[in-house]
């Protein structure tokens, strides 16, 4: 990923931002066109120093690790979705550069240096599994860590046909990643998310929650016609 900086004046226009960019800026219907990054809060949690949150490595089905931190899952491949480009609306390429920075800190925090991870390399291992994976997915650049003996991390920057683009922290096995710990051929890896997949997950949850409210509305009206 290649780390960009801001001047004063463009950190004061981050910061202003911020200030509008909750959850429904970031993952409502109107940031499939617009674009979208991370709430702040979200953006903190992801670059914690004690690593990823636990929850994210064992996530098991799609969801939410904060009220600003989606996560979608592709049987061994957790995606934490980071940015989407758009039309530069609703995230600069600025700001989305300076994150995807932030996170290469992060991850050499947690894990030391990363290695860039070959996407023309053809390998017949679980290495070229997931990189196949990715190139099917539009990945151009990818960042990536050896968390622990069992976990690996990459930070993906993708691209669709239009220059938009993604980015995303993808939580693997560590056989994914590391030459020393590649094993057989991996199939049906699935690599493809768009940020349609973030805002569909954020509507059904705040219906979820909308009914919810709904019933419990409905019975405290019930307890008080029956006393």
């Amino acid at each position: 990923m290649r780390a960009q900086t801001r001047d004063p004046d463009g950190m004061a226009m981050s910061f202003d931002m911020d200030l509008q960019r909750d959850a429904e800026a970031a993952f409502g219907a109107a940031s499939i066109t617009s674009g979208a990054l991370l709430p702040f809060e979200g953006r903190t949690l992801m670059r914690a120093e004690d690593g990823p949150p636990p929850a994210a490595i064992d996530a098991q089905t799609d969801g939410w690790l904060s009220k600003d931190n989606p996560v979608l899952v592709h049987g061994s491949l957790t995606i934490l979705p980071l940015a989407w480009a758009g039309d530069g609306s609703g995230a600069t390429p600025d700001e989305i550069a300076k994150f995807a920075s932030q996170m290469q800190a992060a991850g050499m925090q947690w894990a030391g240096n990363w290695r860039v991870l070959n996407l023309d390399e053809r390998r017949s291992d679980s290495i070229g599994s997931y990189t196949t994976a990715l190139r099917a997915a539009g990945a151009t650049e990818v960042d990536c860590w050896t968390y622990s003996e069992t976990v690996g991390i990459a930070l993906v920057l993708s691209e669709a046909d239009a220059g938009a683009g993604t980015l995303a922290l993808h939580i693997v096995p560590s056989g994914w990643v590391s030459d020393r710990r590649a094993g057989e051929p991996v199939r049906g890896i699935d690599a493809r998310w768009s940020w349609a997949d973030v805002v569909a997950l954020f509507a059904s949850t705040a219906e979820r929650e909308a009914e919810g409210a709904t019933a419990t509305l409905a019975g405290v009206r019930e307890e008080e016609q029956s006393s």
